[in-house]
């Protein structure tokens, strides 16, 4: 970072943004023989090569940064750190081994910021998609973020969305959570309704290009979900700006 945001760091007291969606020390986060005495995994490409790569024969990983950029509220610090997190992975990470590939961490904070990191970093081939959390601010199919869809479909970019939270609001639609079990199941609801915001808003109709990757989502909600949705859309799609050009149904089939 440049030197105001540097000293803002020390002035601050910022010690780390470790999210409480992937806490250090739960067990389901690495094998346990991968973690070091600290509780976390790999830290170095060397860690990284030893336990994965080499030992896995990998022939290409994608790294998808979940440092918690996602939660600050003050729009330039997101910015700043966002910024810092994409360059230090290609600067310790992407320079250190042909094989690894990265994600563009997005500061969602700021569309504009978002769509400028996209523009900065897409040069690089080694960043192979963009990346974004589950659960933020806003539905993701929101029109405020379609510029960035449109610059991950300019680009030939996936967009990468990923469990976590924000934390702007409750994890499930009923409140918070007590326990991580509860949160970590409560993703799925969460790509649920991004999935339909997604459809719903017409995303895919406006960027039939997009390519949209869930990330850690699980699939076993999934058809059951569509079903769900297609069956209420054919009742609701007169309402849906997704399905331009339906017609709502006469009042004689909605009876039946």
């Amino acid at each position: 970072m440049d030197e105001f945001w540097r000293d803002q760091v020390t002035e601050r007291g910022i010690t780390t943004l470790d999210s409480q969606s992937w806490p250090i020390r739960s067990p389901k986060t690495i094998r346990q023989d991968w973690r070091g005495p600290n509780g976390r995994g790999a830290e170095t490409v060397g860690q990284l090569q030893r336990q994965s790569l080499d030992r896995l024969g990998t022939a290409a990983g994608i790294l998808n940064p979940l440092y918690g950029v996602q939660l600050v509220f003050n729009e330039d610090m997101a910015v700043a750190f966002t910024r810092a997190l994409n360059d230090w992975t290609r600067a310790e990470w992407l320079d250190r081994d042909d094989r690894l590939r990265a994600s563009i961490v997005l500061p969602l904070q700021s569309v504009e910021a978002s769509v400028a990191e996209i523009e900065r970093l897409a040069g690089d081939a080694r960043f192979v998609q963009v990346l974004a959390l589950v659960m933020g601010e806003n539905p993701l199919g929101r029109r405020q973020y379609w510029p960035i869809f449109e610059a991950c479909v300019r680009h030939g970019l996936p967009l990468g969305i990923h469990a976590g939270s924000a934390y702007r609001h409750p994890q499930t639609s009923v409140g918070w959570t007590s326990w991580y079990l509860e949160e970590y199941a409560a993703n799925q609801q969460g790509f649920q309704s991004t999935l339909a915001s997604l459809l719903t808003e017409g995303a895919f109709a406006k960027y039939p290009a997009l390519k949209v990757v869930l990330l850690e989502s699980g699939v076993t909600w999934l058809p059951s979900f569509l079903w769900r949705l297609q069956k209420t859309w054919k009742g609701c799609a007169s309402r849906s700006p997704g399905s331009t050009g339906c017609r709502p149904r006469s009042s004689a089939t909605r009876s039946a």
